[in-house]
């Protein structure tokens, strides 16, 4: 009696989300009925992109997200700031302005309050009424048919069930976890050209507060350019981290940059910190203010060999993460300007994942497609950044350094090869580890969830799959036309110089 009462309640509280959720578009010929148009797993940001992308084309939708809170690195990881080009051409301007992420961004900045930012996906997901959010989602299993994922079984804490399925799926989790346990081929980490398996460093953030922020900007805009010799004697920091000012003259380049609540040192300051921890790697200063309070959030310690997959080594790292913030916080106050007075504030509650799985698709993303500013036939984002490789060994050093490109995203990278039924749009779309380098940034995976979100909406419309959309070229034409009407840069002026 006390299953079938909880079975009721779980029943009527999804209906009482979502009463009107009801699949708008015509049924397909699944076996398992469709409860939504769009299932979208995840409330990361790319999940609610693809959630709102989804709604705003008329489609019923379901975001199921595993914890309590939206956001997902920008709330459990305090990643409060935004991985874009502080310069560049109008091109680089139409990445970062256009779509779903450009709305965010033009609200946020570079760097933001984290809690505001959460605010404004919740308030944006709230605005659409065919949009139904369920945290704490825990999913029991995956349903599959014939290949093809068509939806997931919800698990209560008692025990109860409920069938969530959609003629195409959206998998936003970081890690691509419900298309890797539908069969979805993939590799971990840097094995497709190593097999040690190896992933990228892994990051602990965490806040200070008694920053002189006006001291912090002032140093950064008063580094001077530097050498390419001098270049090579500075740490993987210097030379491969994210959010580049890059200014080229003549043999001298001008690494850092500054720009509202944002800053990034080029790494003077950290050359002579000496680890304490044996997997500790500390790179170049990249700090992030947060207006509210004043707190400034430091994206700069990174710890190697993590296996983001596991918990167990999750945990040591962050351990040992944490055991070092306060030797480098002391290190900070006489090293740093501005830093004189800051004290720890936080320390966010999990690692920021940077590499976990790389999903085999019909298209892979490779460094060559990166560094050639390809245009994709079946482009749906135009994407600039580095390839941004953190370290992978204490002594390992970015390869690449920190050329921005631009090159587009294929729709192909988004699905997998061996199941259909779902879009994969995270970082661990199909991409070679050090394409990934470049794709894994939030600006680039919103892109990827608005694309994903419409592109499953035209599934649904359509009664086809994501493996018949992605082999049509006059259905990846009209996504792209969608895509445009959306305000989307999909690359065209690229493919046009080509």
């Amino acid at each position: 009696m006390a299953t079938l009462f909880g079975t009721l309640l779980w029943r009527g509280a999804l209906w009482m989300r979502g009463a009107s959720q009801r699949p708008t578009f015509a049924a397909t010929n699944l076996r398992t009925r469709p409860t939504c148009d769009v299932l979208v797993l995840g409330g990361t940001p790319s999940g609610i992109a693809a959630a709102l992308a989804a709604s705003r084309q008329g489609a019923h939708v379901v975001l199921l997200e595993p914890t309590s809170r939206l956001g997902g690195d920008i709330t459990h990881a305090m990643l409060n700031m935004f991985d874009v080009p502080l310069s560049g051409n109008a091109a680089a301007s139409g990445a970062i302005g256009g779509g779903i992420f450009g709305e965010f961004y033009r609200q946020l900045g570079v760097a933001f309050d984290i809690e505001r930012a959460e605010k404004l996906f919740e308030e944006a997901l709230a605005a659409h009424p065919n949009i139904r959010v369920i945290k704490n989602a825990r999913v029991g299993r995956v349903i599959l048919e014939e290949k093809r994922l068509v939806g997931v079984v919800l698990q209560t804490l008692s025990g109860c069930e409920e069938i969530v399925a959609a003629p195409a799926i959206v998998d936003a989790s970081n890690d691509a976890e419900f298309a890797a346990r539908a069969g979805a081929g993939y590799s971990l980490g840097r094995q497709n050209a190593h097999p040690d398996q190896k992933m990228q460093a892994a990051g602990l953030l965490f806040s200070v507060r008694g920053v002189d922020w006006n001291a912090v900007r002032a140093y950064v805009k008063g580094q001077k350019a530097v050498s390419l010799a001098d270049l090579k004697k500075f740490k993987h920091g210097a030379a491969g981290s994210i959010d580049v000012r890059l200014e080229k003259r003549g043999a001298l380049l001008r690494l850092g940059g500054t720009e509202g609540n944002y800053a990034w040192e080029r790494g003077d300051i950290i050359k002579d910190y000496a680890p304490r921890g044996p997997n500790i790697v500390i790179l170049s200063l990249n700090l992030g203010r947060q207006p509210q309070d004043g707190s400034v959030v430091l994206n700069t310690l990174n710890i190697v060999g993590v296996n983001g997959l596991d918990a167990a080594s999750r945990a040591q790292a962050r351990a040992e993460a944490t055991r070092e913030i306060p030797h480098l916080i002391k290190y900070l106050r006489d090293a740093m300007p501005g830093f004189s007075a800051a004290r720890l504030h936080q320390i966010a509650p999990q690692l920021y994942i940077r590499e976990t799985r790389h999903i085999h698709g019909k298209t892979t993303l490779e460094v060559e497609d990166v560094r050639s500013d390809r245009a994709f036939p079946d482009r749906i984002a135009l994407c600039s950044y580095p390839l941004d490789l953190h370290p992978y060994a204490r002594d390992d050093k970015n390869k690449f350094g920190p050329e921005r490109y631009e090159y587009t995203l294929p729709l192909g990278a988004l699905v997998p090869r061996s199941i259909d039924g779902v879009f994969v749009a995270s970082r661990s779309l199909s991409a070679t580890y050090s394409a990934a380098g470049s794709a894994r940034v939030i600006p680039i995976t919103m892109a990827a969830g608005q694309a994903a979100g419409q592109a499953a909406v035209l599934c649904a419309r359509e009664g086809i799959s994501p493996h018949q959309l992605a082999d049509s070229p006059s259905r990846i034409a009209q996504l792209q036309d969608d895509l445009r009407k959306a305000q989307v840069n999909i690359g065209d002026d690229l493919a046009r110089a080509r």
